[in-house]
């Protein structure tokens, strides 16, 4: 019984395969408001299949952006997990649009950053880490509140990790990827197959997603 509770990913509070046939609908259990898909062009997706990515296109009007009507809002333990094609520096997935909260972002073409900010935001911790430009990336970032831990992961293997102590997590703020007013940097670069957690997901559970969004496959 214990061991189906670790490994068996548990439900997610958003699942956006961000496609073009799903478009900006989260097909998780609790059905969030749709993303507003604002100037991106449907791309080959991580499955190699037409339409299976939304391309961010690197301009201030290119971005999506996510309501969160508190579902989004995970408080203090997270998961932010989703396939990434990056080809520049720019904002990924970034709570508060107009503002810092939780975020994910290329801090360059080859290196990706998460910030895990208090709900105060007075606190910010961040960890970094290279990964390969122009090819599908399949990444996590990962933060624990009863821990501490904060970790990066490539492909369900953790490439960073640092302990940054108890935050109560700034995730009370809708989201926005691609752009962030007031950043001259905007993303391109593609992204598919986003899922947010309020668990810190582990190895097991991070490797069994990886083909969720995948049309070839079963859904798990």
């Amino acid at each position: 019984l214990v061991s189906f509770f670790i490994t068996v990913p548990p439900p997610a509070m958003a699942i956006y395969p961000l496609n073009g046939i799903e478009r900006g609908k989260d097909i998780g259990p609790f059905k969030n408001p749709s993303a507003k898909l604002v100037n991106v062009v449907s791309k080959n997706g991580p499955d190699g299949l037409p339409a299976g990515s939304y391309q961010l296109q690197g301009f201030a009007n290119s971005f999506i952006y996510f309501p969160n009507t508190g579902r989004l809002d995970t408080q203090r333990s997270i998961t932010i997990l989703l396939w990434l094609w990056p080809e520049s520096a720019g904002p990924i997935f970034h709570y508060m649009p107009r503002g810092i909260g939780v975020n994910l972002r290329m801090i360059s073409r080859k290196v990706i950053r998460a910030e895990f900010v208090s709900r105060d935001r007075k606190i910010t911790r961040r960890i970094s880490r290279r990964i390969r430009s122009r090819v599908w990336n399949y990444i996590a970032a990962t933060y624990d509140y009863h821990t501490g831990l904060a970790t990066m992961w490539l492909d369900s293997i953790p490439i960073t990790q640092r302990n940054i102590g108890r935050v109560r997590l700034a995730t009370n703020y809708p989201a926005i990827s691609g752009r962030r007013p007031g950043d001259p940097r905007h993303f391109r670069g593609r992204i598919s197959c986003l899922h947010i957690y309020n668990l810190a997901l582990n190895s097991y559970q991070i490797r069994k997603l990886k083909r969720f969004c995948f049309r070839a496959s079963k859904l798990i």
